[in-house]
């Protein structure tokens, strides 16, 4: 776990939640699948805003 994968978790998250019509995840395959390993990690889990 570096800042990197901090700050691209943060980013991704944000998109998730402010931009949810921006597909990113099927054009970025790979992004997605860093932002499931880290969601799996307490410390973002906890932080992610609530569900709509």
């Amino acid at each position: 776990m570096t800042l990197a994968d901090i700050a691209v978790g943060c980013a991704l998250g944000y998109m998730l939640f402010r931009f949810p019509n921006i597909a990113w995840q099927a054009q970025y395959p790979n992004l997605d699948v860093l932002y499931q390993k880290l969601m799996q990690r307490p410390s973002f889990a906890e932080t992610a805003p609530p569900a709509a």
